[in-house]
């Protein structure tokens, strides 16, 4: 069996229990990062982990309420106690909000998807990357946009604001980041098979990405784990050289 590449690592994963987060967990343990999945739906997070476990890797499941930020530090000092390091942070959770057009948006769910996909990813990247600079030895952030940041139609007002916003502080934290041999990325998926969008059949499915605003050159959705593989690449050394981007993983939605 050929070396795990990520053998010795440690990665934190938001939304790990379901959907992108999940495919990201299994695909960082799969090579060899111990994988600290965070997430609010505690049984989810241990099914995860208890699959993880049972493929060989390894995994522990940890609490966190991303809509209340006060729960994030010690969530990460959680993380931080029991594997004394973290190498990897994936922003893989996110939510879309309810009623969201731009008549029709509460104050009170435009502040919640705000949290949630954007102020929620800021924290955790800055008390990830004060461990990364003060441990020294650089370090992989990776962050979950959206091709609905880069679209005007169907790009509903809160949650396509926070994924371009979270497309920004992935430029700028790169830019800050780099002198610490820290390499700070994002993907932005298409219409992907997630929680998110499981209310919708197969039939609606194909026909959203088949015809108009969400149509994409495939005429087919993603695969959580075709996110997956694309942030584990931004997590291996093959990587390295690459830092400030937005890989879209859309299947041409976005051209």
């Amino acid at each position: 069996m050929s070396e795990r590449r990520l053998s010795g690592k440690v990665a934190l994963v938001t939304g790990g229990a379901s959907g992108i987060g999940e495919a990201t967990v299994k695909a960082l343990a799969a090579e060899g990062a111990a994988v600290a999945v965070l997430d609010r739906d505690a049984p989810g997070a241990e099914r995860v982990v208890s699959e993880v476990e049972r493929a060989g890797g390894a995994a522990a499941a940890v609490w966190v309420d991303l809509a209340d930020t006060a729960s994030i530090p010690a969530a990460v000092a959680k993380v931080l106690a029991e594997q004394r390091r973290i190498d990897i942070l994936v922003n893989a959770a996110g939510v879309v909000g309810e009623g969201d057009t731009l008549l029709g948006l509460s104050e009170e769910n435009w502040d919640r998807v705000q949290t949630i996909n954007l102020k929620a990813p800021f924290l955790l990247m800055q008390q990830v990357a004060r461990h990364m600079v003060e441990r020294g030895g650089g370090g992989r952030i990776v962050n979950v946009s959206s091709s609905s940041a880069f679209r005007s139609r169907n790009s509903v007002p809160s949650y396509g604001s926070s994924k371009a916003g979270l497309v920004q502080l992935t430029r700028g934290a790169a830019a800050e980041l780099a002198p610490h041999d820290i390499n700070v990325n994002a993907v932005a998926p298409g219409v992907t098979k997630t929680p998110l969008l499981s209310f919708l059949d197969e039939e609606r499915l194909q026909q959203m990405v088949s015809e108009g605003a969400l149509a994409n050159l495939f005429k087919r959705p993603s695969e959580p784990e075709d996110i997956a593989a694309t942030i584990l690449f931004l997590c291996l050394p093959a990587s390295r050289q690459i830092t400030a981007q937005t890989l879209h993983v859309s299947a041409g939605a976005v051209v």
